[in-house]
């Protein structure tokens, strides 16, 4: 079994979901962070933070307070490092394949570390549960087994998501 590792973050859905048609059905789900800032709006917000710090730079060095410059220089770098951090844990993503045999997970860093589980389909279900003080969790739950997904997705898309997931494990517990 050949499964191509296609993400598009440029989706407006959080999750996708594809059947390949295969001697084996397979259903590939792929799950990456959302970013709401793209490549262009990127430029287009420190161009224009470049462009008020500029500013500032000038007022202050009429001012005479020109050692004040050095530090706003450490705040442009300051801010493009957070963005940076920030695009990096952007390229993180898991992948779901789901088989009537079993279910794959694999979870890969920004640096391209990947975490694999297999989980007997048989025994997998897929729920959201609440946390007190935190974000909704979505867990897939085996045996006596649990293995969260899905950390980075907003809430409101991690329910949708657990009942796409358990229609998937129904439908592939079905054919065989």
């Amino acid at each position: 079994m050949k499964v191509k590792h296609m993400v598009d973050p440029s989706k407006k859905s959080f999750w996708h979901h594809t059947k390949q048609d295969m001697e084996q059905e397979v259903i590939t789900i792929t799950l990456w962070p959302y970013r709401s800032l793209g490549r262009r709006g990127y430029l287009y917000l420190m161009t224009g933070f470049i462009g008020l710090i500029f500013i500032l730079s000038l007022l202050f060095y009429t001012l005479g307070a020109w050692p004040v410059i050095g530090f706003l220089g450490i705040e442009v770098g300051l801010v493009w490092l957070i963005f940076r951090v920030n695009y990096n844990s952007g390229r993180n993503y898991e992948q779901i394949f789901i088989t009537a045999d079993k279910t794959s997970i694999e979870k890969v860093s920004w640096r391209g570390k990947t975490h694999r589980f297999d989980i007997s389909s048989a025994w997998i279900a897929a729920k959201c549960i609440k946390a007190n003080g935190q974000s909704d969790k979505l867990l897939l739950t085996y045996h006596s087994k649990q293995l969260e997904i899905g950390k980075f997705l907003p809430p409101r898309e991690k329910f949708s998501l657990a009942i796409a997931l358990n229609d998937s494990f129904e439908r592939m517990r079905g054919a065989t």
